[in-house]
């Protein structure tokens, strides 16, 4: 009779099996979702991972380089640009050169009459002439000294080079006009000097400026400082030359953030020896900025957002998921660092993370109800 009763409990517990729908078969063996203590657990069906495409990335300690497009816009040179401007009362008797012209550094540009020149001549030759017949043992020969170093040095100040003052001296011959020429060599971008015109000292004949050596002034967005360094190197590109780059050295991060665009002013020194970068063009610089040193990144796309934390996924095996908080460090489009809440080699989803997210805010709601 016992024997009877065993055989009878055993085909009913098969039955029971075999009734069960397909359903709660999967069930059985996928749980969709279970709750470690403390964390956030989902695992998946397998119909679920048929229809999903996932993508898993290890955390590493890495150190990364991140590209940076930096716009901005070509620049004088303010170190290789001068204003060339009249050093002593006068008129314009003779223009040699006009605006965009190409000078050679000591090439003549204009030539001036002036009285006051005149005079500073005379009293070199003077002064000269005197110093010349004293004598060191003599009592004045200090004084006389002074006076024609003094004269000597007027010249020199209004630009006169040592080869013609040194002719002025022999010859005893004053110059009728004094030539004003060009500091160095480059182009005249600036001015309207006209043959005639009465000038006062300070009047300005033209602007100079070396263009083979030009200024980027590039934009850095406040949260990409921290990218960026003086003497790392960039390559300019403009407009009219898509396809060449002008290489680039950073030598200044300037030190006011402009309150609108919040963004900081970088300078790039550039060579132009080819003349094809133009001051005012707009341009871009494309740097490639070490990024955290060796810390622990992963993918961006790995990192979502909620309203009070940063979390990712971790794939604790091929079908269950962990949502776990992070505490975030620097960010780019490209990686992300991790200062805490992950491991080294732990995996984290990069693809199919909007549908876990989905997934666990289902949960979340079944909860709450």
């Amino acid at each position: 009779m016992m024997k009877s009763v065993v055989v009878l409990f055993a085909i009913s517990f098969v039955l029971a099996g075999c009734g069960k729908t397909e359903k709660e078969q999967e069930q059985t063996e996928y749980p969709e979702r279970k709750h470690g203590e403390g964390e956030a657990m989902l695992v998946l069906t397998k119909h679920q991972l048929e229809h999903i495409e996932f993508a898993v990335e290890a955390a590493e300690e890495i150190s990364v380089t991140v590209p940076l497009a930096l716009p901005g816009r070509v620049a004088l040179n303010d170190r290789a640009t001068a204003h060339i401007t009249a050093r002593v009362i006068g008129r314009i008797e003779k223009v040699h050169k006009v605006i965009n012209d190409r000078v050679r550094q000591g090439e003549m540009i204009v030539e001036l009459y002036s009285q006051e020149f005149l005079t500073m001549q005379s009293e070199f030759v003077q002064s000269e002439e005197r110093f010349k017949r004293m004598t060191p043992d003599q009592t004045e020969y200090g004084t006389a000294k002074a006076i024609y170093e003094s004269a000597k040095r007027k010249l020199q100040i209004v630009g006169l080079g040592n080869n013609e003052i040194n002719t002025l001296a022999d010859g005893h011959v004053p110059m009728a006009y004094l030539p004003v020429r060009a500091p160095f060599s480059g182009t005249l971008i600036a001015g309207e000097a006209k043959q005639g015109e009465a000038v006062q000292i300070g009047a300005e004949f033209f602007t100079i400026a070396n263009l083979s050596k030009l200024w980027v002034i590039a934009d850095v967005f406040e949260h990409d400082l921290p990218l960026v360094r003086e003497g790392m190197q960039g390559d300019v590109v403009v407009a009219p030359y898509p396809s060449e780059k002008f290489p680039g050295r950073l030598t200044t991060i300037y030190d006011m953030v402009d309150a609108k665009s919040r963004t900081i002013k970088t300078r790039f020194d550039v060579e132009n020896r080819q003349g094809k970068l133009k001051p005012e063009m707009f341009a871009t610089v494309n740097v490639r900025a070490l990024f955290g040193g060796k810390s622990l990144k992963v993918s961006s796309l790995a990192v979502m957002d909620s309203k009070n934390e940063k979390y990712v996924f971790v794939a604790v095996n091929d079908t269950t998921f962990e949502q776990r908080a992070v505490k975030v460090g620097f960010e780019t489009q490209a990686y992300t660092e991790i200062l805490n809440g992950l491991k080294p080699g732990e995996r984290v989803v990069t693809k199919g993370t909007f549908y876990l997210k989905s997934e666990r805010a289902k949960e979340t709601f079944v909860e709450e109800e």
